[in-house]
């Protein structure tokens, strides 16, 4: 890269110094030969307009062989089976170490041991062909989600939570946890362990059981299976989130585990505050 920049500004010197001899040149035919000087007036205008489309031809050809490379990358991912592992790469280390020196992109910042780590199992996967092409897939997906975050954020309307499915309501939670500055890994499916999502901030791990129900209550079994299943996902604490209410035994069960418990109407504050979204 810095190589590329020392390149450029060569050149730009090059033409900028072309530039002031041709316009001393002119001055001078000016004054000696008006004739002369209206030829190599012309001449610089069409040298300037050849330029200009040179330019701008060059420039979209590198763009269009840019983007053909990255799709290519990209269809290695997905044949290959890890484009889940390279977007579980990104939640999970997303922001960790990130007092430290590394690679970052727009609110991500990779420690660099972690992007060797990735960087050597994608070559030796034949994902990537060159080193620096790590840099390209990760900018594509965290680009992608930043993206699809925003306009999902932007919404303002009144939303009801009972229009939600299960997994509906654990993307919900997605986007709320990492516009508080968590990086979150959606690991809810059929045969969980007792969790849907975990939340990283800082070397804190919190694994977090959703549960969107309309009309009746969130009791003790809640609390009891995010409880069992902290050691399993190796996190250090657990939280409960509820679109209703608990009950005075999960309250109970909770506070005698230091699990914390997200009722309804602190969720609906989340939401407003973080999200700018307004549930009910």
């Amino acid at each position: 890269m810095t190589r590329r920049r020392e390149e450029n500004d060569t050149f730009a010197e090059f033409i900028s110094r072309i530039i002031v001899i041709y316009l001393v040149y002119l001055a001078v035919l000016y004054f000696s030969n008006r004739a002369n000087f209206w030829r190599w007036f012309l001449y610089g205008i069409a040298a300037i307009a050849v330029f200009v489309a040179a330019v701008y031809l060059r420039a979209k050809a590198t763009s269009y062989y840019r983007k053909r490379h990255l799709n290519k990358i990209l269809d290695n991912l997905q044949h290959a089976g890890m484009e889940e592992r390279l977007i579980n790469f990104i939640n999970r280390f997303g922001f960790e170490n990130s007092r430290k020196d590394g690679w970052s992109f727009r609110n991500r910042k990779f420690d660099w041991d972690r992007i060797n780590d990735l960087k050597k199992e994608l070559l030796e996967n034949g994902i990537i062909k060159k080193e620096k092409d790590v840099f390209k897939i990760l900018q594509f997906y965290i680009q992608e989600k930043e993206e699809k975050l925003t306009r999902e954020s932007i919404r303002k309307e009144p939303q009801k939570f009972s229009n939600l499915s299960g997994t509906e309501f654990e993307k919900l939670l997605y986007r709320l946890f990492e516009a508080m500055g968590y990086k979150v890994e959606l690991i809810g499916k059929s045969g969980d362990q007792g969790g849907d999502l975990i939340a990283n901030n800082e070397g804190e791990r919190i694994l977090i059981q959703a549960k969107c129900y309309r009309d009746w209550s969130t009791g003790n079994s809640a609390v009891q299976q995010v409880v069992g299943a902290i050691k399993y996902y190796d996190c250090s604490k657990a939280m409960v989130i509820t679109t209703s209410y608990f009950t005075d035994e999960a309250m109970a069960l909770a506070h005698a585990n230091k699990t914390d418990l997200i009722a309804r109407k602190r969720l609906q504050e989340l939401l407003q505050n973080f999200l700018g979204e307004s549930w009910y």
